[in-house]
C-alpha cells in the first residue's frame, strides 16, 4: 500500500484553488489511511521513516499550488493532522503489544496455576492414601490386639504380616502409568478374607495402575469390615469393566450406611470419589450389606511451573487500560481545541454558539474519565456530543460543511470512542457508526453534491476507520483487562489453597513418617510370634499406638483447625506419659466455625482440657464438637479428685464449665455459646 501511494503521489500534481487549504488538499486523505496502517504495524523507526517520506512525495505532488512554501506546507491543519494520526497508531501499537504480551503472560501463568493445583490436589490424595492405607491395616490390627479381641494369635500373626507387606510395598505414584489386573488384585485379596469368599470376574481386568490400587484398598476395607461386624456366612465379590459389587449375607444394619465412621468415609467413598468414582452402600437389618464401587478411566496430571509473576501481570493490563482511556480523553480534547481554534471561522456560528459547542464536546470527553458511571449516562453524553456536531453542521454554510469550520466531523468522534471505552463493544461501535451515519447524512443534505460523496468517502477512509478501530480495540483491551483481572484471581485462589495446604499437613507428614516407625516394631513382633496379644503390656502399647493413629486422623479431618491445633501439645504431653488418649471431633463443623472463636474462648478450651490432660493416670478422651449454637470440648479421664478445684469457672464466664464424677472417672465439658459472644 504504500508503494502504491508513493508512485500516486509521485506522477500527483494538485492545485488547489485557495491555497491549501483543509477542503482542498484531497491528497492529504489518501494518504491518511497510509500512515496510520504503517504506523500500527511496524516499528517506530520504521513508520516515521515512512510517514517522512510521505510528507516529502506529498509536499511534491502539490509543488503547483500558489503560494505554498515549506513551512506553510507544515503549518497547514490538515497535514499537521497527519503527524497527529501518526503519533496516535504508534500509541496505539505500543499499548496493543504490551496488552498482548502481558495478557498472554497472564493466561500462561494461570494455567500454569490450574496445573500446580491440580498436582498440589494429586499430592494430598497421595498422602490421604497412606493415611487410609494406615487405618485399613496397622489400626485395625491394634485395635483388635489393644481390646483383648485376639483369640487366635496365629490369626493375628499373618494379619500383622498382611499388613506390613501392604505398607512396605507403598503406594503408586501420582501419574504412574503401569498396567495391573484387578481380578488378580482380588484374588490375592481374597485369600487374606477370613469369611468364605467368591469371586466372579470375565477375566483379566486391565486398569492403571494407581486405579487398580484405589479399587483394591477400597474393596480391601470393605471385606475387613465384614469380617469384624457383619457375622456373614459368605461374601461375593463380582468384578467388570467401571464397577466391583461386594454382598455378605450378614446381619446388616439400619439407618445411615455408616458414613460417619473413618473407615467408610475416608477408605472408601472418598477414596473411590478421588479417582472421579464413587462409593454405594446399602444394607437392611438382617438383609446384609451390599458395596457398589464404580469408577472412570483417569488422566495423568501435568507437571508443575510457577514462572510467572500473576499480580505484576494484572496491574500491568489494568495500567495499560487506564493509560489508554487517559489518552483517547487526551486525544478528543486536543482534537476538539486544535481544530476549532487554528481554521478560519465561518460568518455562522457565531463566535458564542461556536464556543458552547467546543466547550460541550471538550465537557463530554472529559466526563469519560469519572469512573463507574452508570450505562444510562454513558449513553446520554454520548448523545450530547452526537447532538453538537449536529448542531456545528445545521448552522454552519453550505460551502463549509467540508471546510476547516466544521471542526466536529473528526472531533466529535474522539469523543465518542472516550465515553465508550468501558462501554460493550456493541453500544460504543453503534454510537459511533450511528454519528458518522447521521453526520454523512446531513452533511449530503446540506451539500448534494457529487464533490460531498467523494470528500466524505475520503473522511471515511481517514477518520472514521480510524476511530472505529480504536474504539474497537479500546473494547477489546478492556476484556482483556477484565479476563486477566478473573485469571488472576483464580491464580491467587489456587496459590493460596495450595500453600495453606502444605503448611497445615506438614505436621501431618511429619507424625506419618514417626508414627511408621513406632508401631512397625510392634506389627513386626506380633507378625514373627515375638510378641503374645494375649500380653497385657503388648496390650497396653497396642491401645497406645492405636490411640494415636486415630487421634491423626481426627486431626486428618479438621486439618489446619486451631482448636485441634492447640490442643495437640496437651495430648502429645499426655501421650508421651503413657496415657492413651483417644480424640474425636466433628469434621464437618469444625473449619467453619473453629475459625471464628475468640483468643480467650479458645484458650479457656484449651487451658481446661489440657488440665484434664496432665491429670490423668492412663486413659483419656477428648471430644470437639461445634454446630450452629456454639463450640464444645468434653474431656473424660481417671483424675485424682481435687482436679475439681482447677476446672471452676466464674458463672458469667463466656464458657460454661460442667464437671461430673463417676468413680475413678472425671468428665468435664466446656460449652462456648455463639449467641453469647455476639452479645457481648
Amino acid at each position: 500500500m504504500s508503494a502504491v501511494v508513493a508512485i500516486y503521489l509521485s506522477v500527483t500534481t494538485s492545485v488547489a484553488a485557495a491555497g491549501i487549504g483543509t477542503g482542498d488538499l484531497i491528497d492529504v486523505k489518501v494518504v491518511a489511511a497510509t500512515v496510520i496502517s504503517v504506523g500500527i504495524a511496524e516499528r517506530v523507526r520504521v513508520s516515521a521513516a515512512v510517514t517522512g517520506l510521505v510528507l516529502l512525495l506529498l509536499y511534491y505532488a502539490n509543488r503547483a499550488t500558489p503560494g505554498l512554501t515549506p513551512w506553510n506546507f507544515l503549518a497547514d491543519l490538515s497535514v499537521a493532522y497527519l503527524l497527529v494520526e501518526w503519533l496516535l497508531a504508534v500509541g496505539v501499537r505500543r499499548v496493543v503489544l504490551g496488552a498482548a504480551g502481558v495478557h498472554d503472560q497472564t493466561v500462561t501463568a494461570a494455567a500454569d496455576a490450574r496445573i500446580a493445583s491440580e498436582v498440589a490436589a494429586a499430592r494430598r490424595r497421595y498422602e490421604h492414601e497412606q493415611w487410609a492405607v494406615m487405618h485399613d491395616t496397622a489400626a485395625a490390627t491394634l485395635l483388635m490386639v489393644g481390646q483383648g479381641a485376639a483369640g487366635d494369635r496365629d490369626r493375628i500373626a499373618r494379619q500383622a504380616a498382611r499388613d506390613l507387606a501392604v505398607l512396605d510395598s507403598g503406594i503408586p505414584l501420582p501419574g504412574d502409568q503401569a498396567r495391573a489386573d484387578l481380578s488378580e488384585l482380588l484374588r490375592e485379596l481374597g485369600t487374606d478374607s477370613s469369611t468364605p469368599l467368591t469371586l466372579r470376574t470375565p477375566g483379566p481386568l486391565p486398569l492403571r495402575g494407581t486405579l487398580a490400587w484405589t479399587v483394591t484398598a477400597a474393596a480391601r476395607e470393605a471385606l475387613t469390615n465384614v469380617d469384624r461386624h457383619a457375622r456373614a456366612a459368605s461374601v461375593v465379590v463380582d468384578a467388570g469393566p467401571g464397577s466391583l459389587v461386594i454382598t455378605d449375607d450378614g446381619v446388616g444394619f439400619d439407618g445411615a450406611p455408616g458414613t460417619d465412621r473413618y473407615g467408610i468415609r475416608h477408605s472408601i467413598i472418598e477414596r473411590m470419589r478421588a479417582v472421579g468414582g464413587d462409593a454405594e452402600l446399602t444394607s437392611s437389618p438382617g438383609g446384609g450389606t451390599r458395596v457398589r464401587l464404580s469408577w472412570p478411566i483417569a488422566e495423568p496430571v501435568a507437571a508443575e511451573d510457577h514462572s510467572f509473576d500473576a499480580p505484576a501481570a494484572a496491574a500491568g493490563i489494568d495500567r495499560l487500560g487506564r493509560s489508554f482511556g487517559y489518552g483517547m480523553v487526551g486525544v478528543a480534547v486536543a482534537d476538539t481545541l486544535l481544530q476549532s481554534t487554528l481554521t478560519d471561522a465561518a460568518a455562522t456560528p457565531a463566535a458564542a454558539v461556536d464556543a458552547l459547542l467546543v466547550a460541550v464536546n471538550v465537557g463530554c470527553a472529559l466526563a469519560a474519565l469519572i469512573p463507574r458511571r452508570r450505562q444510562s449516562v454513558t449513553l446520554a453524553l454520548m448523545g450530547l456530543a452526537i447532538g453538537a456536531s449536529l448542531t456545528l453542521i445545521a448552522l454552519l454554510p453550505a460551502d463549509a460543511v467540508l471546510a476547516g469550520a466544521n471542526w466536529s466531523i473528526g472531533a466529535s468522534g474522539w469523543a465518542v470512542v472516550a465515553l465508550g471505552f468501558r462501554l460493550p463493544p456493541r453500544l460504543s461501535l453503534s454510537a459511533l457508526s450511528a454519528w458518522w451515519i447521521l453526520v454523512c447524512a446531513l452533511v449530503l443534505i446540506r451539500a448534494p453534491e457529487a464533490d460531498s460523496l467523494r470528500v466524505l468517502g475520503l473522511h471515511t477512509a481517514a477518520i472514521f476507520f480510524l476511530q472505529f478501530f480504536t474504539a474497537r480495540f479500546a473494547a477489546t483491551l478492556d476484556r482483556v483487562a477484565r479476563d486477566a483481572a478473573a485469571l488472576h484471581r483464580e491464580r491467587l485462589r489456587h496459590r493460596t489453597a495450595d500453600a495453606v495446604g502444605h503448611m497445615t499437613e506438614q505436621e501431618c507428614l511429619r507424625r506419618y513418617r514417626e508414627l511408621l516407625t513406632e508401631f512397625t516394631p510392634l506389627l513386626r513382633g506380633l507378625a514373627d510370634g515375638t510378641l503374645d496379644p494375649g500380653d497385657p503390656a503388648v496390650q497396653t502399647a497396642a491401645r497406645t499406638e492405636y490411640a494415636r493413629l486415630r487421634r491423626l486422623f481426627t486431626q486428618q479431618d479438621g486439618i489446619g483447625d486451631p482448636l485441634l491445633a492447640d490442643l495437640r501439645a496437651g495430648i502429645d504431653a499426655a501421650e508421651r506419659r503413657g496415657v492413651a488418649v483417644t480424640v474425636e471431633a466433628d469434621a464437618g463443623a469444625l473449619p467453619s466455625h473453629g475459625r471464628d472463636l475468640p483468643d480467650a474462648v479458645r484458650g479457656h478450651l484449651v487451658a481446661a482440657t489440657r488440665i484434664m490432660l496432665d491429670a490423668s493416670r492412663s486413659r483419656a478422651r477428648v471430644v470437639v464438637t461445634t454446630d450452629a449454637s456454639g463450640c464444645t470440648v468434653s474431656a473424660l479421664g481417671d483424675c485424682p479428685a481435687d482436679t475439681l478445684d482447677h476446672l471452676s469457672a466464674p458463672p458469667d464466664a463466656i464458657v460454661h464449665t460442667e464437671v461430673v464424677t463417676a468413680g475413678e472417672l472425671l468428665w468435664a465439658r466446656m460449652h462456648h455459646r455463639f449467641e453469647m459472644e455476639n452479645a457481648r
